[in-house]
């Protein structure tokens, strides 16, 4: 982890996002790859420490001191990704499912200028779009 003992949730997050962005199109790689017949130890290895990666991050933002509302939302943003596993939910299910948390994110993330909830980012895209709005 390249980031300072004393970087903010808000740091931290900025961090986090771009590892969890990784980590996704690593697994779209080594799922195109499995289906072409590839041997996908080298690719699994990477996501292996990426995950390790994103871990040490985690607990660097469970850490950190929450002092702006850009730092809540981070965390509310990793919470929803890590600890409930909401994002997930939402993905299989769809946002229509959840028309509160749908809401609530969608307010929040207008809170602050240019946030957006990176385990939203991830929702299929016509979920996404359904979500917008």
């Amino acid at each position: 982890m390249s980031q300072g003992v004393h970087a903010t949730i808000s740091e931290l997050h900025e961090f986090w996002a771009s590892l969890e962005n990784e980590r996704h199109r690593l697994a779209m790689i080594i799922e195109q790859a499995r289906n072409g017949g590839a041997d996908v130890t080298l690719l699994r290895d990477r996501e292996a420490r990426l995950l390790l990666d994103i871990s040490a991050v985690v607990a660097g933002i469970r850490e950190a001191p929450a002092t702006t509302l850009h730092d809540h939302l981070a965390l509310l943003d990793v919470a929803i990704e890590h600890e409930i596993d909401l994002a997930a939910d939402i993905a299989y299910y769809g946002a229509r499912d959840f028309p509160m948390i749908t809401r609530l994110l969608r307010a929040l993330a207008r809170t602050v200028p240019g946030f957006e909830f990176n385990c939203v980012r991830h929702w299929p895209a016509n979920r996404r779009r359904a979500a917008a709005g």
